[in-house]
This record gives structure tokens, sequence and C-alpha cells, in this order.
């Protein structure tokens, strides 16, 4: 790679990266590889998202959060489960609560014409009363009969009242239904549409007015903050679709047209939503474990990365670049010594390199074996999970003590299915 091709390059390549804490997201380490710096540039130039494929375990999402920091960009991460709907994460519209707020104004309307009345009628019984106590004496027993009937006329009235209410209430909520008079303008369908994440990753300034629109707001990103809003505004942002295999293929289908146009239509608002020519483009990365065969044209939208923990023409490459590297390639030898060195990226002198090493042996045999059972084999989090337990459940430098509880905690980590 010559010199004004390293000056073009936008992530670091093969460097301890420490990515803060964020949200649930703990803090981590991560490296980048050459291969992978290259897709997420690629993506950039492209203006394409990256589908990131790989077995669990093999750092796909945390690609994402690392890419972010390194841009400068913020970042936005959305978890695909099996009832998460396409349509939600370009904008959502809640009839219900519309409706709510129908209802609400048409009783609050109600309330007070029927408030008004019964003040009216009262104000009238009043008025009589007096009128008949200025009139010349009567006997007790008309008085007291007198009484009689204007309690039970005012009672009633009452109930007559409260069924003129009921009827205000059902004729005012199928008139506002409507939407005629003043409160038209506060039941508009464009006050119940609330930004979903690509609106957000695309047009942060629209989809933060459509927020602030929103009597209901059904979604906002982490990471919003009113006070950083301008900031974020010009960074431009990371949008992470996590496991989107988990999903129904209707959703990637729902996606074609953001993918393939990088932009959407809001019809309530007769608004297409777009990312700004001012603003740097999003970047968009998806990840799937392939638990479901996505949708070939889906698929054409992106670009791929296919991150393999055991990927031989990777080794290859990684091996190739080390010093003092004599002995011949060997790819499980090679992987083990990959993920040893991963260790020390995660635990900085925390622990020696046997230690480090054995807990790679021990993954590797059981991707073997998995592998052979056709099982889904352990990846690079397992390995993590074991030297993170060592580091904590024993003492540090105590060497042979944590090669011993590593034999004996491995099979937690890394033997995940029933045994004959």
């Amino acid at each position: 790679m010559n010199s004004s091709q390293q000056n073009l390059r936008k992530i670091r390549v093969e460097q301890r990266l420490k990515l803060e804490r964020y949200q649930a997201w703990e803090e981590s380490f991560h490296v980048f590889d050459e291969e992978s710096a290259l897709a997420v540039e690629m993506a950039l130039a492209a203006g394409r998202p990256l589908l990131v494929r790989g077995e669990p375990g093999s750092g796909k999402s945390q690609l994402a959060r690392a890419a972010a920091q390194e841009l400068n960009r913020t970042f936005i991460a959305e978890v695909i489960t099996a009832t998460t709907d396409g349509q939600d994460l370009l904008w959502h519209y809640d009839p219900v609560a519309r409706l709510y707020d129908a209802q609400t104004l048409a009783a609050e309307a109600a309330a007070r014409a029927y408030q008004q009345e019964l003040e009216e009628e009262e104000a009238n019984l009043l008025l009589e009363d007096e009128q008949q106590s200025a009139s010349p004496p009567v006997l007790q027993t008309d008085a007291a009969s007198r009484k009689k009937n204007a309690r039970y006329r005012k009672k009633k009235v009452l109930q007559q009242k409260r069924q003129h209410l009921f009827k205000a209430i059902g004729l005012s909520i199928a008139q506002q239904n409507g939407l005629p008079g003043k409160t038209s303008e506060e039941l508009q369908p464009s006050n119940y549409i609330s930004p979903g994440p690509l609106w957000w990753a695309l047009d942060w300034v629209s989809a933060l007015r459509q927020h602030e629109r929103c009597r209901c707001p059904f979604y906002h990103p982490p990471c919003f903050t009113l006070n950083r809003s301008e900031e974020t505004t010009g960074r431009g942002t990371v949008l992470l679709l996590d496991e989107i295999d988990k999903a129904e293929p209707s959703l990637p289908n729902a996606l074609l047209e953001v993918l393939g146009n990088g932009g959407f239509q809001v019809p309530l608002l007769n608004q297409t939503i777009m990312a700004q020519p001012s603003n740097p483009r999003p970047l968009v990365i998806i990840t799937t474990n392939e638990e479901r065969e996505l949708p070939p044209a889906f698929i054409r939208r992106c670009l791929v990365l296919n991150l393999r923990l055991d990927d031989e023409q990777r080794l290859r490459t990684w091996w190739s670049r080390q010093i003092n590297r004599t002995e011949p390639f060997n790819q499980e030898r090679a992987l083990v010594k990959w993920l040893a060195e991963r260790g020390e990226v995660h635990f900085e002198n925390i622990f020696a390199v046997r230690i480090r090493e054995k807990a790679a042996e021990l993954l590797v045999r059981d991707r073997r074996e998995a592998k052979q059972a056709g099982l889904i084999k352990p990846g690079q989090a397992e390995y993590l999970d074991m030297l993170r337990a060592l580091q904590v459940m024993t003492e540090p430098g105590s060497n042979e003590q944590q090669l011993a509880l590593l034999e004996r905690i491995s099979s937690y980590a890394l033997i995940k299915y029933p045994q004959e």
C-alpha cells in the first residue's frame, strides 16, 4: 500500500482500541484487521450497507461499535427479534393513541357543556325558589309539597343531564373522528408518527423535528439527548441492525427501498426521508448468524463481510506477518496463536502466554469436536469468557492455579449441548 492510499485510511488496523461503556454495552477492546477495516471503508465509499456474516461470538456487533468510535460517529443499535416489524424501523403510526386523545377531547368538551347547562338549570331553580319566597304566605302543607316537588324536579333534571352527557360524548367522538372544529390540528395523523431507527440514522434533523411534534413518541435512539442533537447532526451515524436473521422474511423485504435508494416515503406526511447532502451518509451494519436464509434481493443491496474464526486465508496472512515465525504454517496452531494475541488485547498484562494459549487450545479442540458432531462451534466469546472467569477466580500471576482451574471450568464455557 503506497503512502497516498495510507492517507485515505479511516480505520486504524492492528491497533488496540478501547471501547468505552455505552448504555448496556460493557467496556471492551477491539482490533481491526485489514479485511474488516477495508470492508467498512468500502461501505462508506459505496454508500451501501455492510452485511456481516459469521458464527456467534465472532465480534460482528462489536465491529459496528468500534467503527462508530473510529469514525467519531453517533452509534445507534437495534436488536432484531422475531416480533420486530420492518415498518417500525422506518416510522411508527399510533392510531390507538389518536383515538384515545379524540375520546378524551370529546369527553372534556361534553363535560364542559354539561357543567354549563347544569349551572344554568340550578340558577333557574334558585330564581324560582326566590320568586316563590317573595309571594304571599301559603299553608305549611303547601310549602312542604312545593319543596318536595322542587327536589323531585331537580333530581329528574340531573338524570336527564347525565343522559345528555353520554349522548354528547358519543356525538362529539363521532364528529372529532372526522376531524372538524378547532381540535382537528391536534388530532392530525402526522402528530402520531414516531421516527424509527433508520429515520434517525438517515436524517437526524427531520427525525428530531418529528419526534418533538409527535404526541406519543414510540422510539428514540438510546444516545438521544436534546442538548447534543446539534453535535450529533454533523457527525453522522453508524446504525447496527443486529441479528436480522431472527426476523420474518417480511422484514428484510421491507428494507429493500431504503437499502436500494437510501431513503423512504412517509405517505401520511407526504415526505421523503433521505440523507442530507450536507451531512455524512450513515453507515448501516447488519449482522446475521445464518439461522435463517436472507432474501437474495436483500443481499444484493449489501456489501458482505464474512467473519470466520478459523478462516485459512486470514490466518495465513496473519501468520506471514509475524516476526521470528520460523515454523511452517499449521491452521490450528495459527488459530491458537491468534487467539492468544487477542486474549492479550482484552486482558493486557494479566495472563502469561501459556495460560492464554492453553485456553485457546481447549477452544480449538472443542471446535474440532463440535464440527465432527455437526454442532455449533464455540467462538471467541467463549474464549474470552474463560479468561474473564480466571481473572476473577484466581490470584494474579498464579499460573499453576490458573492452569488447573482452566481445565475444570472450560467445559462450562465450551460444551453447551447434551452429552451422550
